[in-house]
């Protein structure tokens, strides 16, 4: 089972082919193939991008032209669109996407710091104070001298201050006033796909595109793509396969976000899903056609 890359030539044949003369066509009732827009991936490894065409749980594994070379899945990651023919389905049953913002929970994990460095600055200055006192630091002890009077005010100025730093910094807290409003940095992907085949040593590439803003003056600056490998493993024909993904990308509003998952075998050969992007069901000779425009369009040996 196998997906052809195709190149312009054949991207424009299979445009005028598929997207016109199948959209009048029945769909088959068993698909040999299936024709979508899915995505050409690539990692970096020294200077440049190479093609992904394996992934594991700590490696991808890229083709250099040369031989394949290993690098890490912290690797930058491109994708493009591009044309895919796959004989192998999954159906999506469910597919969501949510975010938020780990960078508002580091500020307020700060704030929290903040109060109690800011508490234990407090204690130890009473403590220095206190100890500067004749009567040995007692506020309470009766009548005090001039001097010890002096210092249980200093002692009580800090105590006030320290009081109303801890106040401001609750009621930040508590009204959020750290946070920065609809700006998320971390993207969930859940979902359950129904595998119609085996596909071996699965792993899967999310993109996320967003705009890019400036947090101070809330410009956008323009638009950015990301993409993250993730490994799945062996993928059994019929049995469920649950989705639980976390993706951390720059701080970005979460409105403007669009997502993309797109799945892969072993091979760095991607799987049509039911809900791929322009997806077209083929028949085996329509397949076979494909196939063998393929072969005299494409320059690459794919094996």
């Amino acid at each position: 089972m196998k997906l052809y890359r195709l190149s312009n030539l054949s991207v424009a044949c299979l445009s005028l082919v598929v997207f016109t003369n199948l959209s009048a066509q029945d769909v088959p009732e068993e698909p040999g193939g299936y024709l979508f827009f899915g995505t050409e991936a690539s990692a970096e490894a020294g200077q440049s991008h190479f093609p992904i065409v394996g992934v594991d749980n700590k490696h991808i594994y890229v083709d250099e032209g040369t031989g394949v070379k290993k690098v890490s899945q912290r690797a930058s990651i491109r994708t493009r669109p591009e044309l895919k023919l796959s004989e192998q389905y999954v159906n999506v049953l469910d597919f969501k996407y949510s975010a938020s913002s780990m960078e508002n929970t580091k500020r307020a994990a700060q704030l929290v710091a903040d109060m109690q460095f800011q508490e234990m600055q407090s204690e130890v200055e009473v403590a220095i104070l206190r100890s500067q006192m004749d009567n040995g630091g007692d506020v309470f002890g009766g009548d005090l001298s001039a001097a010890d009077q002096a210092i249980t005010s200093q002692i009580e100025e800090v105590q006030q201050e320290t009081s109303d730093f801890q106040s401001s910094m609750q009621d930040a807290l508590d009204t959020g006033a750290f946070e920065i409003d609809d700006f998320v940095d971390t993207v969930y992907v859940r979902g359950t796909l129904d595998p119609l085949t085996d596909i071996p040593g699965a792993y899967c590439v999310v993109v996320v595109n967003y705009d890019v803003v400036d947090i101070d003056s809330l410009e956008i600056e323009g638009r950015n793509r990301v993409a993250r490998v993730r490994y799945l493993g062996d993928v059994t024909a019929g049995e469920l396969l649950g989705i639980q993904l976390r993706v951390l990308v720059n701080e970005f509003p979460e409105d403007s976000a669009t997502y993309e998952f797109h799945l892969f075998s072993q091979d760095g050969e991607q799987v049509a899903l039911s809900n791929s992007n322009r997806l077209k069901p083929l028949t085996l000779e329509q397949v076979a056609t494909f196939r063998e425009l393929e072969e005299k369009t494409s320059p690459l040996d794919k094996g």
